[in-house]
Formats: structure tokens, sequence, C-alpha cells
């Protein structure tokens, strides 16, 4: 499993992405379920965001960040996806860290 950084840049402003805010939660959500997803959350200002996710490859990974709701409308793009080693963690986290994803 390969794990990656992300950093989405909204390409509106935050404002005029409320009609896809309830779509771009449930793609979260299924991100989780499935183990794809560590945590997320916007910057501050709320300019874009960041993004822990994992997957067997980068191409898998761009495959499922494809079906994003601001991405696929053209409001938001990722604009840094670095790939990294989880060489220490806290104890709790050792099961996301050790764990496949479907």
């Amino acid at each position: 499993m390969q794990h990656f950084l992300l950093e989405g840049q909204h390409l509106v402003p935050f404002e005029s992405l409320g009609d896809l805010v309830e779509q771009h939660h449930a793609f979260l959500q299924r991100g989780y379920d499935a183990g794809h997803f560590l945590f997320s959350g916007p910057q501050i200002p709320a300019h874009g965001g960041f993004l822990v996710a994992r997957a067997q490859s980068r191409e898998a990974l761009d495959a499922l960040l494809a079906e994003e709701p601001f991405v696929k409308a053209n409001k938001m793009r990722f604009v840094r996806i670095t790939q990294f080693d989880a060489a220490q963690y806290q104890p709790s986290l050792s099961t996301w860290f050790g764990q496949a994803a479907d």
C-alpha cells in the first residue's frame, strides 16, 4: 500500500462551492469507509485543503480522485501529491498504516 499527502487548491472562491459541498462530503465519507483516507480538512483561510490517502498505486489514487465532485466540476485541483513512507506514527495508527484498503 502506498501513502500520499495531497494538497488541493480551490479554483473559485469557497463561497461558490456550496452546491457541491454535500457531494464532496459524501465522496470523502466513501473514501473513509473504504479505508482510503486517514484525514482531511480545509486550509485556513479556505483556499483549498489537505488529505492523507492510501492506494495500491498512484494510478489507482488518480482514478479515485477523478471522482471528487469539486475536481469533476473544474472548481478544484490537486496542486501537490506527495508519496511518503510512514516511518513513525502513533501506535493508534498502526492498523491504518499496516492494513490494506480495498
